[in-house]
C-alpha cells in the first residue's frame, strides 16, 4: 500500500499539468484594455513576440511570424505580442501595431514585469511555451531561414 501511495505522489508531483510559474499569473492588459494572464492559454502552445514601437527589427519580423502563424493554423497555438513601450499611449500602440501589420493580439508590459520574469534580454524576442506553460524555445531576431526550425519545434510540442 505504501508503494502505491508513494508512486501516486511521485506521479502527481511530476505531472506536467501541475506546472505553475509566476510569469503565468502576471496580469497584463491587452490592446482592448482587458486583463489577461498567460495561464489563460493553458492547453495551447504559446508563441510570444516581444516588440516595441521604436524597434525596426521587430517590424521586419512580423511577416516571418505571419508565415509561422499561417503554417500552424491547424493546431492549438496562440500567438501573442508583448508590447514593451512605457511612454506610448494605448492609441499610439494600436497605431504602431497597425503600421507593423501585426495580426495577432498584443498584451502590454510597460513596467517590463513579464520581460524581467522571463529574463528577456533584447528585442525582437520570440519565446515558445508548451501546453502547460513551460518555456521550450527562445530566439532573438528572426530571418526567413529560421522558419522551418521554429515550425519543427512547434510541431514537436504539438505531439507532447
Amino acid at each position: 500500500m505504501k508503494k502505491i501511495l508513494l508512486t501516486l505522489i511521485l506521479i502527481i508531483l511530476n505531472c506536467k499539468e501541475n506546472f505553475d510559474a509566476k510569469y503565468l499569473n502576471l496580469e497584463l492588459e491587452n490592446i482592448s484594455a482587458k486583463k489577461e494572464k498567460l495561464k489563460d492559454y493553458r492547453g495551447k502552445i504559446i508563441f510570444l513576440d516581444f516588440w516595441a514601437s521604436w524597434c525596426e527589427p521587430c517590424k521586419k519580423s512580423v511577416p516571418k511570424i505571419d508565415k509561422i502563424r499561417e503554417a500552424t493554423k491547424d493546431i492549438k497555438i496562440e500567438f501573442l505580442g508583448i508590447n514593451t513601450d512605457s511612454s506610448k499611449t494605448l492609441e499610439e500602440i494600436k497605431e504602431v501595431s497597425k503600421e507593423f501589420q501585426i495580426k495577432y493580439k498584443s498584451l502590454l508590459d510597460p513596467k517590463l514585469e513579464l520581460v524581467h520574469e522571463l529574463n528577456v534580454e533584447g528585442q525582437p524576442a520570440f519565446l515558445v511555451f508548451d501546453k502547460y506553460g513551460k518555456e521550450k524555445y527562445r530566439q532573438y531576431g528572426i530571418i526567413s531561414t529560421d522558419i522551418p526550425k521554429i515550425l519543427k519545434i512547434i510541431r514537436d510540442l504539438e505531439k507532447d
